[in-house]
């Protein structure tokens, strides 16, 4: 017994989005919308919702703000937004879902499996949720922490203290300066986007490195870091590696 609410200042946009979920969504068995974000609270606790799609942008209080003033939060989160790309950086360097508006049919059942199949519980989303708050606040994007949650716990990085990461299937493994690492149930291709921007370079399908751990390309091929590992660099990525660590 699924039920979701939608919480968005434009009628129109929660008129759509519920016509969505109810033509192409059957997990989700009961709808209501809030187009007020001072009365979301109130709603939430009447309607005790699973399941919040949340729009950011909102007058009297955004989406945040609003978050900010609830003192539980025992509902998952799927935030929506028209393109921003700071407050989207945000929350994906949080770990969080979001839809962008507007909103593809696909993505909304895409969005939906996940909540279904994740195991994340509310006081790691209560974790991850004050991560996003850090990085909005951030002056700029190159101060956010990435988050990488795990079975243990959420764990906190500055993409600057990351050595590099590794695809191991449909998971990447992090290995940070100290010796630690992390394996994440997250695709290299997700955290390529993530880091590419953060000096991080793809020198194989299989490897994104930081470029500031690498030292110098071998004769074999290999980018030899700052901690004496070895990374391939695959023959088509070789000249762009190159170029990469000249600028």
């Amino acid at each position: 017994m699924l039920k979701a609410l939608l919480i968005d200042d434009e009628e129109r946009a929660t008129d759509s989005l519920r016509l969505m979920i109810e033509k192409a969504v059957p997990e989700i068995v009961q709808v209501k919308v809030c187009n007020d974000s001072r009365k979301a609270a109130e709603i939430i606790h009447e309607f005790q919702p699973g399941l919040v799609f949340l729009d950011i942008q909102m007058p009297h209080l955004n989406g945040f703000q609003m978050l900010e003033k609830m003192p539980n939060k025992n509902f998952k989160l799927i935030f929506t937004t028209a393109y921003n790309e700071y407050a989207i950086q945000a929350i994906r360097f949080s770990a969080f879902d979001y839809l962008l508006k507007p909103i593809d049919v696909e993505e909304l059942q895409l969005s939906v499996q996940r909540f279904l199949q994740t195991q994340q519980d509310y006081k790691q989303q209560y974790d991850l949720l004050k991560n996003i708050m850090h990085n909005i606040q951030s002056p700029s994007a190159d101060e956010f922490r990435l988050a990488l949650p795990t079975k243990e716990g959420v764990h906190y990085l500055q993409p600057a203290d990351i050595i590099r990461c590794e695809a191991v299937g449909n998971y990447t493994k992090f290995f940070v300066e100290g010796g630690k690492s992390y394996l994440i149930s997250k695709t290299l291709g997700e955290y390529d986007l993530l880091l590419t921007p953060q000096n991080f370079i793809r020198t194989h399908k299989s490897h994104l490195v930081n470029k500031k751990f690498i030292s110098f390309i071998d004769h074999d091929g290999f980018a030899v870091l700052k901690d004496k590992s070895k990374v391939e660099v695959s023959r088509r990525r070789k000249e762009e590696v190159m170029e990469a660590l000249k600028s």
